[in-house]
């Protein structure tokens, strides 16, 4: 009988151990889900030496979850210093990278005509029920004009 009553109690034990595993999320290290704001990971031009007048495209990366993100808004800011102005509204159509685990979007953008200035972007994910995520500043932050 006390041998019946060790096993009992290591099986216990062994149960009442295996119970108390945590399964570890894949997403925890890839980005930070705040209740249902769509999170912008990266806002990336196309090259960094543009040419004043001429169009790049803008590469927007961005994660969410129970959520539909509507639109993206672009912010401008012409020089290395100062607040930045709204500059347009694009709408969002979903693009999931499995590879990345994030949606990555391309928008064009038209360098302004002011060589040798510097300009700066931040854009900013807008759901169907009006959350704004927090704003992403482009990588780099300012970019020089070309002539």
């Amino acid at each position: 009988m006390k041998h019946y009553s060790f096993l009992m109690l290591i099986a216990l034990v062994s149960l009442s151990l295996s119970a108390c595993y945590k399964e570890k999320n894949p997403n925890e290290d890839n980005f930070e889900i705040i209740g249902s704001v769509p999170q912008v990971s990266e806002l990336t031009p196309s090259t960094t030496t543009p040419t004043a007048g001429s169009t790049i495209e803008l590469t927007v990366k961005l994660s969410y979850v129970n959520t539909t993100v509507k639109e993206l808004k672009f912010y401008q800011r012409i020089g290395t210093s100062g607040a930045y102005s709204f500059l347009k509204t694009e709408p969002f159509t979903p693009n999931f990278v499995p590879a990345e685990r994030v949606h990555v979007v391309k928008y064009p953008y038209d360098v302004p005509n002011e060589p040798n200035k510097a300009f700066s972007l931040q854009v900013e994910a807008v759901t169907t029920d009006d959350l704004v995520s927090i704003r992403r500043t482009m990588t780099p932050t300012n970019v020089t004009i070309r002539p």
